[in-house]
């Protein structure tokens, strides 16, 4: 699934960021749920892209188990909408998902969730 999307903050670092567009940066940071970066999408509308897919996956295989590969920052912002917790808190509440980090969930379609485990390295 497709990271989501940092608009003009594509390949910068936050420093760059900070430099380039330093109100808009800053208003990311404190409300990543709902303020994105110009040209980019908030974390809210990242969630409501990405739930649609893992919804039809759920639905084509009801018992079984799905291998999806994503980025650091869908994964976090996934896990904090099925917890039910404050998405402009998902850096400090999941700061980090290493590369290759594999984080394994049962979702049901309810839309209770298990996390079995998260961010293990392979």
């Amino acid at each position: 699934m497709c990271e989501v999307a940092f608009g003009t903050g594509e390949g910068m670092t936050r420093a760059e960021m900070e430099i380039a567009f330093p109100a808009e940066f800053h208003a990311f940071m404190s409300h990543p749920a709902t303020v994105p970066l110009p040209g980019g999408e908030s974390g809210k509308e990242a969630v409501a892209r990405a739930t649609p897919v893992l919804e039809e996956l759920m639905s084509k295989y009801p018992n079984g188990r799905v291998f999806v590969v994503t980025h650091s920052t869908l994964i976090r912002l996934l896990l904090i909408h099925w917890l039910g917790l404050d998405a402009d808190r998902y850096r400090r509440l999941l700061p980090y998902v290493d590369n290759c980090g594999l984080t394994e969930i049962e979702l049901a379609p309810n839309a209770d969730i298990k996390i079995f485990c998260y961010n293990s390295r392979v």
